[in-house]
């Protein structure tokens, strides 16, 4: 097998840890933007968000060819059989990136998780404020005939009555 492949799935398999290493500190800024509320920081932390996920789209894509190339599965078992066959010489630092990967991928989910959570728990306070506004009680909060929540109030008419 050339070697090549070889190098060049150890380097996407480097370049991957230092993308996911980008996502992560870019989850953390999304993190503080979240809770200060900043609006701006938000939208700019989604647009650097969406462009290190099309980057590391591309390198998942490029390794998954790089296995497929070698003759693997792009799958975990594909890397496994496609790691036992590395030169010594690059077989100790792919394996060490390999697990970083996993572990930074692992940490990315747990913080995008945590993002989410704290993005849903301010959009109910604000549906919440909203409601309190428009003069909308919890109580006449009833589903319409489609499935979707009505409001019971808004929908009192002569012909309902």
């Amino acid at each position: 097998m050339p070697t090549n492949l070889y190098e060049q799935f150890a380097t996407l398999t480097h370049q991957g840890c230092l993308l996911f290493s980008s996502l992560q500190e870019i989850l953390e800024q999304e993190h503080a933007v979240l809770e200060q509320r900043d609006l701006e920081g938000l939208k700019q932390t989604t647009r650097n968000k969406h462009d290190i996920l099309l980057k590391i789209e591309n390198n998942i894509r490029e390794r998954n060819q790089t296995l497929t190339l070698a003759g693997f599965s792009p799958s975990e078992a594909g890397f496994e059989s496609f790691s036992a066959e590395f030169p010594a010489s690059l077989r100790e630092a792919v394996l060490a990136d390999w697990l970083q990967l996993k572990q930074q991928l692992h940490n990315v989910r747990a913080t995008s998780k945590r993002n989410e959570q704290i993005l849903s728990r301010s959009k109910q306070n604000v549906d919440q404020l909203l409601a309190l506004l428009q003069g909308q009680q919890g109580s006449n909060v009833l589903y319409d005939p489609a499935g979707s929540k009505g409001n019971y109030a808004a929908q009192r008419s002569i012909g309902k009555a």
